[in-house]
Formats: structure tokens, sequence, C-alpha cells
């Protein structure tokens, strides 16, 4: 029977920026074996000031506004793109030269970032009376308002309060009521 493990706030771990300019939590990682690099992780950051993005050299990144008002990136000396609160991800590759200016102060985002050639993934939105089907070698479901409920393939319901995680392999469908919202990471290796 498929399990779902639920991560609270303190399971999170507090860690620096790798520019040294603020801090994340990371909310789940899976490393790979024999060094520091990881095949997948997602975590939130609180960003207070405008200013460049960490380097992840051989990774692709997924990244969301949860609380805020947005940010406005510019990646690798191209447009700028612009990211409200709740907006679809955007996604650009880990090692690129990444500005941010924020749009009007202090932003919460979500990030997922995956080894490039070894996974693939996604990150949806998830906004009050919607359902989502989610599958993945990994999938995680965060509360960020209300709860949600994630109901494993063959499996029993879990809730997942506003700063919970739910974590899970295989297929699971996401309900969210109306008043809540979430995020969901959904992780497949290659090959």
């Amino acid at each position: 029977m498929p399990s779902v493990t639920l991560l609270t706030p303190a399971d999170g771990r507090r860690v620096p920026w790798r520019n040294g300019l603020g801090l994340t939590t990371e909310i789940a990682v899976e490393p790979l074996e024999g060094g520091d690099r990881f095949l997948w992780r997602v975590s939130v950051a609180d960003v207070a000031a405008s200013g460049p993005f960490s380097a992840f050299p051989g990774y692709d990144r997924l990244i969301a506004v949860v609380e805020g008002e947005g940010m406005r990136l510019t990646v690798d000396g191209g447009a700028p793109v612009e990211r409200r609160r709740m907006e679809p991800a955007f996604a650009f590759p880990g090692e690129v030269a990444v500005d941010c200016a924020l749009l009007g102060g202090p932003i919460r985002d979500v990030n997922l970032m995956l080894d490039r050639e070894a996974a693939v993934g996604s990150v949806t939105m998830l906004a009050g009376g919607t359902a989502h089907r989610a599958s993945g070698d990994a999938v995680l479901v965060h509360g960020l308002a209300g709860t949600l409920t994630v109901t494993p393939e063959g499996g029993d319901a879990v809730a997942v309060p506003a700063g919970h995680s739910a974590l899970l392999r295989g297929a699971a469908a996401v309900a969210v009521p109306a008043g809540a919202e979430g995020v969901c990471a959904e992780v497949r290796r290659r090959g």
C-alpha cells in the first residue's frame, strides 16, 4: 500500500544561499550517492531584497512566487520576465546569471531544483476549488493556505494543512477546497 510522509514546518532545514545573501528552507531533498549533489530539492526562500541568484551548475530550476507582490527576473542578460503570486512556475538553467528585482517588497518563493542529467520535473500551483492528479518517482505537495487532501493511489487520504507537506512516490489525487492553496512538485528520473 502506498505511503505518504507528512512533513511539518519543524522538519525543514534552514540553509544559507550559496551566494551568502539569504536563507532558504529545504522542505525535502533526495541526495545522490557519493558527493554533495542532489537528485532533486524542494525549498522555500524568503527574499527580502533585490539581487542576484546563486548559481547551481548542472541543475534545472523552477521557481514560483507564493507570497508578496512578485519579482522581475533577468536571465543571462535577456528580456526581463515578471512572476507574480501564484502564477505558473518559471524554468531556467541553474548555471546562468539571474538578477532578481522585487516588484513591491519582500516575497517568498518555492523552488524545485533537478539534476539535469538524472531527473525532470514540474511545479503546479494549486488554487481553491480544484483537483490535481499527480504522479512521479517523487511527489511533494506543500500547503500554503487552508488544508489540502492528498490521496495516494490505493491508499488513505492525508490532510496537508498550511505550512506542511506530503511526500510520496507514485500517483495521487490532490483535492484543493475553496480557500485553500498549495504547490505540487513532481519529479521523474530519466531513463
